[in-house]
């Protein structure tokens, strides 16, 4: 992308904007469907984070690390694991655990997960400050918001170049949440966004060998993040204009010199309300292909697969789609969750319910899973939108079915209720929690407006 001599555009104020929004978020900002939307987010991400600290088989080696590193020398609470951990590790830790199952919430036009940073930032600082529900719930939307809009902005410039938009916009909201609960200045808040701007990271190489690095670039960001937000309040100076700079992150992860809609309606447009609950562990990308796959499954009765064609957009096919050998044969669970070859297998065999037992060893191992990959077929077709899939059934009779979703589960269009939010929540935990601390959970976020952060995270 062409650099400008000062900035994108010429736009001179969207850190400074971002910050005044930041500082000047009040609770009464906040719509009640918002707030409702936000009391399912947190159910979703704590669900997902506490059932990853029991089963996921990196969370040990993870807190092996951070006890080795001395991280173990606080006050903090790291979900299932004590409250004695660092705040910046335990944020490193509860963001890393909300993004190891790939099960947490996604916004479809910045193409990341918002949640994985902004709530783990804002748990932690919550905790650290004693601060009220409210306060608690405007840390976590104005992070979501920040981490959205500059995730827009991005779009798939950053991955084009090999950047993970989680990870590169959602060390902004991580700053924005705990900057926002901690009270810094909005010269102080300037100061740690340009501070940021040296920390944010996150390689897409990690699809080739299906890698934890992945699983990192969220707690990496809340790490640093923290870090940021006390330098800045210690009187560190940071970079002016990080994100519109002539070196800063949107001329670095973006493809594009355009930022209409970065700062417009800020405070009364709150663009996170979009944001999606995933209804599999899986990436976003192959969400729509399951649901057709899964359907079409139910009502093919009698028929044999002979090929499946996948049709994706431009954007999408790059992450999921190449016929790569760790795609169309995942060797790890990061391989499985962004081939689309092993989740149309997967979905052809067990259904879309089947949950994380997806990736048992029994499926992964599977030979009648491995020669349904082997028919499958990914496409690019210029005409596909994002998350949209294009599917073409061929049958060894000869017969063709073709079907198609525009819109996963979980967004606005195909929305995903409430109660299945609870339901998905008590499943997760179910390995964590006991049913009354579970419930009590649940409990204390319907009600968090009245409580505090501390009557939240004592559960946890």
């Amino acid at each position: 992308m062409e650099q400008a001599d000062e900035s994108i555009n010429g736009a001179t104020n969207i850190t400074e904007e971002l910050c005044k929004f930041v500082v000047h978020a009040k609770y009464d900002m906040l719509d009640p469907e918002l707030i409702a939307k936000l009391k399912d987010l947190i159910v979703d991400l704590i669900g997902i984070s506490a059932g990853a600290a029991i089963v996921c088989e990196s969370t040990e080696p993870f807190i092996q690390a951070i006890a080795a590193l001395g991280g173990k020398s606080g006050e903090s609470t790291v979900f299932t694991k004590g409250k004695t951990f660092s705040p910046q590790y335990a944020g490193l830790l509860n963001a890393a655990l909300a993004h190891s199952f790939d099960f947490d919430d996604t916004h479809a036009s910045s193409i990341l997960h918002p949640g994985t940073t902004a709530i783990p930032a804002a748990l932690v600082q919550g905790e650290l400050s004693n601060c009220d529900g409210k306060t608690l719930l405007v840390g976590i939307a104005v992070g979501y918001e920040v981490t959205c809009r500059i995730g827009r902005a991005y779009n798939f410039g950053g991955y084009t170049r090999g950047f993970h938009n989680t990870a590169t916009a959602g060390i902004f909201g991580a700053v924005a949440s705990i900057a926002k609960i901690r009270g810094l200045s909005l010269v102080q808040l300037n100061n740690a966004f340009g501070l940021a701007l040296s920390k944010a990271s996150g390689s897409m190489q990690f699809l080739d060998n299906g890698s934890w690095n992945k699983r990192l670039h969220p707690g990496f960001a809340v790490h640093d993040a923290f870090v940021a937000v006390a330098l800045a309040q210690a009187g560190v100076i940071g970079a002016t204009k990080p994100l519109e700079g002539k070196y800063g992150a949107l001329h670095s992860f973006s493809a594009s010199s355009k930022t209409d809609g970065l700062i417009e309606g800020l405070g009364t447009d709150w663009i996170f309300r979009t944001t999606a609950i995933k209804p599999f562990p899986a990436c976003r990308m192959t969400h729509s292909a399951i649901e057709v796959v899964s359907d079409t499954a139910k009502t093919a009765a009698g028929k044999s697969v002979e090929r499946i064609t996948v049709e994706l957009s431009p954007g999408c096919y790059p992450i999921v789609g190449p016929p790569d050998p760790n795609k169309i044969h995942p060797k790890t669970i990061v391989d499985g969750q962004f081939s689309m070859y092993y989740q149309v297998a997967i979905a052809w065999i067990h259904g879309m319910d089947i949950g994380w037992k997806m990736y048992d060893k029994s499926n992964m191992d599977s030979a009648e899973v491995a020669e349904l990959c082997e028919k499958v077929e990914v496409m690019v077709n210029d005409e596909v939108v994002d998350l949209e899939a294009r599917l073409t059934f061929a049958w060894t009779d000869g017969t063709k079915t073709e079907a198609g979703r525009v819109f996963p589960l979980g967004e606005d269009e195909h929305p995903f209720s409430k109660a299945r939010v609870h339901s998905k929540f008590l499943g997760m935990v179910a390995s964590a929690y006991d049913d009354r601390t579970a419930r009590a959970i649940l409990d204390v976020v319907e009600k968090l407006d009245r409580c505090n952060a501390v009557d939240l995270m004592s559960l946890l």
